[in-house]
């Protein structure tokens, strides 16, 4: 198979052949019309001594002729001729014996026709047939005969063979100098495009991150390939990264309860105890295979959403009465707790979206802020407006360090870790937050309180997004 080089190269010179072909047509043949055209006067002026000659009235044409008939050189192998009304040859001077007449040649346009013909030895000669009339106006009067003059059209015929044999000549060295022109720019436009391969076949897994291809400075579509194909690789190793470290913490967040539970069984194997001690400790097992349940089930979810898999149905919900259903059911007792939850919403507020995911989104939110508040009022404040709708979730906890905005929506982040450790917290509830709420079509943003606190900002889009359809 022939590389892109040689394959752009044949495209090349096999364009400029056929340009060149054409080119060389076009000028050839304009100068030969105009060569012929000259031609045509001489025999047209030679047809014009004879008739103006003659006498004629109604009967054959008969004329004397002299050399002044003869078109051209007179010592060119010219001819002039008559013929009668039939086309039967009378008279004339010059080879005309072996010239053929042909048909078509007999004409009723006054001005005449020249055609090329043939002489029966195979000469090519240019022959003008003009008729002749017995009165001067051709109307009305009867065509009594035809003359014609004839010549052979030697400086074209020389102008043909010289440029033949030029061409002959000149054809392939251009020809020639077009491949290797075509050789030298095609291997300059396309040496970016070589080192850009050996970069990529140099490019693994484990040095995507430094990887990178080559970008010329040439401000051209190649120029474009190396800096789409650099942005892909850092979109890749950016998701790279993010899985490596999604799967060392997973690891990690699952070894803690796999550790408790060995542990636990461990100690209870080692020597015989109580019913209580092994209650006590099958509640511990519980309690940690619940926790990694916790953690399985969100790793799921987060996987599914990340994916586009989550299944998503949507219709008209009243976003309003869904904040204070859930803000009832996560509020903690207000007996045992100082933290209370405050809605603030118009009386209804309708919103085509996914009320299942809508409910996972808000419920992350809350039980957030609750875990980070220990005394105060959560405010959850939803505001409608042409574009959409705007639900604030605004908690009295410690904020957030403004180095970690940028991170709390990552899998596994904690500003807590221990606290959020004590209160059973798998760190993947913001980042599936995050993930459920590209999917709806909207956007979610932290950020802290003038007076303390975080607030988190979930704005969603009156209109359902469109979804590609496989």
């Amino acid at each position: 198979m022939f590389s892109l080089r040689h394959r752009l190269v044949l495209v090349n010179a096999l364009v400029f052949l056929l340009t060149l072909i054409v080119l060389v047509g076009v000028i050839t043949t304009n100068f030969v019309v105009h060569l012929y055209e000259q031609i045509d006067g001489e025999l047209a002026q030679s047809t014009r001594h004879v008739i103006e000659r003659m006498t004629a009235e109604n009967r054959p044409p008969r004329s004397p002729f002299d050399d002044r008939d003869l078109p051209g050189d007179p010592e060119s192998s010219g001819f002039v001729r008559l013929l009668d009304a039939q086309g039967t040859v009378l008279s004339g001077i010059g080879t005309f014996q072996n010239i053929p007449v042909l048909p078509k040649s007999l004409t009723e346009r006054d001005r005449g026709m020249a055609l090329n013909q043939r002489s029966d030895d195979g000469q090519l000669l240019r022959v003008l047939t003009q008729p002749i009339y017995a009165t001067s106006n051709s109307r009305d009067s009867l065509k009594i005969g035809y003359v014609q003059a004839g010549v052979i059209p030697t400086e074209v015929l020389e102008i043909l063979g010289q440029i033949r044999s030029s061409l002959l000549i000149a054809m392939p060295l251009a020809l020639l100098v077009a491949v290797i022109a075509g050789l030298f720019a095609t291997r300059r436009a396309l040496r970016p495009l070589a080192d850009m391969t050996e970069s990529a076949a140099a490019i693994s897994a484990d040095s995507l991150a430094e990887g990178r291809l080559p970008v010329p400075s040439t401000r051209d579509e190649v120029q474009g390939l190396a800096l789409a194909f650099n942005a892909t690789l850092d979109r890749l190793a950016d998701a790279f990264a993010r899985q490596r470290r999604f799967t060392a913490d997973a690891s990690h967040e699952l070894r803690t309860p796999v550790t408790a539970i060995l542990g636990q069984a461990e100690l209870s194997l080692h020597r015989p105890r109580t019913s209580e001690a092994y209650r006590e400790s099958l509640a511990r097992v519980q309690a940690e295979a619940e926790r990694m349940q916790r953690l399985i089930g969100r790793m799921l979810a987060l996987a599914r959403a990340e994916g586009g898999q989550q299944v998503l149905t949507f219709a008209p919900t009243d976003v309003a009465g869904l904040l204070h259903t859930l803000a009832e059911v996560v509020a903690p007792d207000p007996e045992t707790s100082a933290v209370r939850v405050r809605v603030e919403t118009p009386p209804t507020a309708l919103l085509a979206t996914d009320a299942d995911c809508l409910t996972q989104i808000v419920l992350n939110l809350l039980e957030n802020a609750i875990a980070y508040t220990e005394r105060g009022t959560i405010e959850v404040i939803l505001t409608s407006s042409p574009s959409g709708m705007r639900v604030e979730v605004r908690d009295r906890g410690p904020g957030i360090d403004p180095a970690h905005l940028g991170l709390i929506f990552e899998p596994f982040y904690r500003a807590d870790p221990s606290r959020q450790q004590k209160q059973g917290s798998v760190g993947l509830g913001l980042a599936l937050t995050y993930e459920l709420t590209q999917l709806l079509g909207g956007q979610i943003e932290a950020a802290n309180r003038p007076d303390g606190g975080a607030v988190f900002i979930l704005t969603l889009p009156l209109q359902p997004p469109r979804r590609n359809e496989s």
